[in-house]
């Protein structure tokens, strides 16, 4: 048997990175988008390129009836999952004032960002329950949420209501999984430089440059959040429970 990951959301950025460190650790990598596109065509080739077994899945996250289709393709293509690392989140349909905020956006927010990532996580973790596991294999679910689960931003309250909500769902999935041997963990990233980023990503360098608002004066890369992940569900943080991870470059340190 060998480790085996589901990264949904996976076709680019942070998920992406993610895809190809675990790939790089040797895990066999089942990759996933909202469309088979062709990015998501791309990412799968650069992980194959690496020297592992992958796949590659379309769905909705939002959609609850398929997350048993997807873990089905999944695991018929690389074998059983050890290992799911829910990425796939959205933002606001549009920032705006919590005031001005819509019920569509924040149900667009919390059925992606919290429900989705509640039922795929439960389906998932019900077949390792279900399984005989290995002992020379480490299980896991790791949840990427946001600093915006702990830092306020009234221009996308519905966001950090919904990355808040994951969190809590990451503390809820540790208390039950680990007697199991199941590690949960919660990555919170702070401003990482994708594709989807780059509209903020100006006003975000002024207060760098100008308010230091982060320890090491840069952005976060994807590949940094992929490290982060895959040593966690590597197995390297033993005797971690629920523990938040927080690669931001020191962005939520409590400072005098």
């Amino acid at each position: 048997m060998k480790q085996a990951a589901l990264v949904t959301g996976s076709s680019r950025g942070i998920g992406k990175g993610i895809a190809l460190a675990l790939a790089r650790s040797g895990f066999d990598v089942a990759l996933h988008g909202r469309t088979k596109s062709d990015a998501l065509e791309r990412t799968r080739r650069e992980v194959e390129a690496l020297g592992v077994n992958t796949a590659s899945a379309a769905g909705d996250i939002a959609e609850i009836a398929g997350h048993a289709a997807l873990l089905d393709e999944a695991e018929a293509a690389l074998g059983p999952l050890t290992t799911l690392v829910n990425n796939a989140g959205v933002g606001p349909l549009k920032r705006a004032d919590m005031l001005e905020s819509t019920p569509e956006s924040f149900d667009h927010c919390i059925s992606t960002n919290v429900r989705g990532v509640y039922f795929l996580s439960q389906e998932f973790a019900n077949r390792l329950l279900a399984r005989e596991r290995s002992a020379d294999l480490t299980y896991s679910i790791t949840v990427i949420s946001s600093v915006n689960a702990v830092m306020a931003s009234f221009d996308k309250a519905d966001y950090c209501v919904s990355k808040a909500a994951v969190a809590m769902v990451a503390k809820i999935l540790a208390q039950r999984l680990t007697p199991q041997g199941i590690q949960v963990f919660d990555v919170q990233p702070g401003v990482i430089e994708t594709d989807l980023s780059q509209p903020v990503l100006a006003k975000y360098q002024t207060q760098i440059e100008e308010k230091g608002i982060t320890l090491i004066p840069r952005f976060g890369q994807a590949d940094e959040i992929g490290r982060v992940v895959a040593t966690a569900a590597r197995g390297d943080l033993p005797y971690c429970a629920g523990q938040v991870l927080r690669p931001d470059g020191g962005l939520t340190l409590q400072r005098l």
